[in-house]
């Protein structure tokens, strides 16, 4: 292969194996943030096998701080830190290849490990009136630079959800969901295998022009309920930003402008401590 190939993974906690509950402390932490390194590296095994050149690591759980950058293979790049403009995958352009790695389902999802959309102080987030949770901004972010998603694992219940949006990425349960903070897990080393293996039949096929980038229609309007309509005051002092009720607010615009208000929720407006 002549010309680069990048592969931009999008890395979560809560759909890895064995992540059940909310928070982990030392020394459970440890084990949790080794697991996700491990998973991202067989990603990053898989890619690197079938063809990629270049892989870029977007760290997208909480703070933004939990993959060991020192353990990563194949030389990968690796984005940390929060409080980004577009979430989570910055730098996304010009990469041909995403992988979503350890995701979970979105708010209101049934039999789904800790389902939420961001933060659980969002309930619902509607994008061109579609129920939009963190997989469906991640493909569609990446569709509007022109990448497709090719890849996913994460718990039975999210990957359900995807394939419903994307049913043609090769996909891997880590976990089925035995109410909201317990699940069934497969051994860590099966589920390393598996996604190496996804991963490397993901690039195969990417390179064979097997998958299209999601694309929506634009402008895009997005609807966000809230927790407490504290939340909702704050965002519609947002230019733009129509309020539809108590807990609701939307906002109607590019995909990157809608994504800087969903961001500006998420990362400053949610954490504002008189608001919580």
């Amino acid at each position: 292969m002549g010309s680069s190939f990048i592969v931009y993974i999008a890395a979560d906690m809560e759909g890895t194996t064995g992540y059940t509950a909310w928070p982990e402390r030392p020394p459970e932490d440890m084990w949790h943030r080794e697991q996700m390194t491990a998973e991202v590296n067989a990603a990053i095994e898989g890619a690197m096998e079938a063809g990629a050149t270049e892989i870029i690591v977007s760290d997208i759980h909480w703070t933004k701080q939990n993959i060991i950058p020192g353990r990563l293979l194949g030389k990968a790049s690796l984005i940390r830190g929060t409080k980004r403009r577009l979430m989570w995958m910055d730098l996304v352009e010009g990469s041909q290849l995403v992988f979503l790695i350890g995701f979970h389902a979105g708010c209101g999802a049934g039999d789904a490990v800790l389902p939420h959309t961001m933060d659980t102080r969002l309930t619902r987030l509607s994008v061109n009136g579609f129920n939009a949770d963190e997989a469906f901004i991640s493909a569609v972010t990446a569709g509007y630079f022109g990448v497709a998603v090719g890849m996913a694992s994460g718990d039975m219940a999210f990957i359900k959800g995807i394939r419903t949006v994307l049913p043609e990425i090769e996909t891997v349960v880590v976990k089925k969901g035995i109410g909201n903070c317990a699940a069934l897990n497969i051994h860590p080393a099966v589920s390393k295998e598996k996604i190496r293996s996804a991963a490397f039949r993901a690039v195969k096929r990417a390179l064979k022009s097997e998958f299209k980038p999601y694309q929506i229609d634009q402008p895009v309007e997005a609807v966000m309920e809230f927790a407490w309509p504290g939340y909702a005051d704050a965002l519609s002092l947002v230019p733009g930003v129509r309020r539809l009720s108590a807990r609701e607010v939307s906002f109607t615009g590019g995909w990157p402008e809608v994504m800087g208000v969903i961001s500006l929720f998420v990362n400053w407006v949610g954490k504002t401590p008189f608001l919580s």
